[in-house]
């Protein structure tokens, strides 16, 4: 218990460093401990609000698949899915962007011009009570990242995005993508995702080789939002 509330204390320095009211709303890492079990969707009170729907973690399991060769000294990479939703889209509304500061809440921009803000209370290792608010369109803004290691010649991988020095890159020759663990000097793939990733967010644990990476992007070709705990 010590430990999870020095990690918490460590994110909230931070984020009160920042000073913006906008990361006030950031989840730690470590997410939260005890609190009652909630179900996977909140009670809905917008009617406008796209869908949600709770997906098992068990049934995306063989998804996300951690990378054989991937060694920090002698530790070996983890992960484990904390949460998935699948969000409804129409024709007339189709997601055009994402973004976070950290790994949640995630903002998401549709076609009519409309912006929701995906969030869910993370306690007990598992996200749960997912819902959806209309939010500023105009809250994103450019986190600066360092430049991200290049992938060996030969590899036809495109840059996604990248977070808290984690990066997504787009495999185009064998479909899927490719999560690369932190490392500023180094290309060193984590895990790889069976998705159709457009937009990684994540966020790393203050004093512990570990944290959070959320996903976004198409599984079966649905809108779905995947959050996983890592350790590298």
């Amino acid at each position: 218990m010590a430990k999870v509330l020095q990690r918490h204390w460590g994110v909230a320095v931070m984020l009160a460093m920042l000073g913006s009211a906008a990361y006030a709303q950031f989840v730690p890492p470590a997410g939260y401990s005890g609190g009652k079990t909630q179900p996977g969707v909140a009670v809905v009170t917008d009617p406008t609000a796209p869908r949600l729907t709770r997906l098992p973690d068990s049934s995306l399991t063989s998804l996300f698949q951690v990378d054989p060769s991937y060694k920090r000294g002698a530790t070996t990479g983890s992960i484990k899915i904390v949460g998935a939703f699948q969000i409804e889209e129409t024709s007339t509304r189709q997601l055009t962007a994402a973004w976070s500061p950290g790994f949640l809440p995630v903002t998401l921009s549709f076609s009519d011009g409309v912006c929701y803000s995906f969030q869910a209370d993370y306690t007990g290792g598992t996200l749960s009570n997912g819902k959806m608010s209309k939010a500023n369109c105009g809250s994103r803004r450019d986190f600066d990242e360092p430049p991200q290691p290049a992938p060996p010649p030969g590899q036809s991988l495109k840059l996604i995005g990248s977070a808290w020095q984690h990066a997504a890159w787009a495999d185009q020759r064998a479909g899927g993508t490719i999560i690369t663990a932190p490392d500023r000097d180094v290309f060193k793939p984590l895990f790889t995702a069976r998705m159709d990733v457009s937009a990684i967010m994540a966020m790393s644990g203050p004093d512990y080789p570990g944290g959070n990476v959320t996903l976004v992007g198409r599984i079966g070709g649905h809108l779905t939002i995947v959050t996983l705990e890592v350790g590298y």
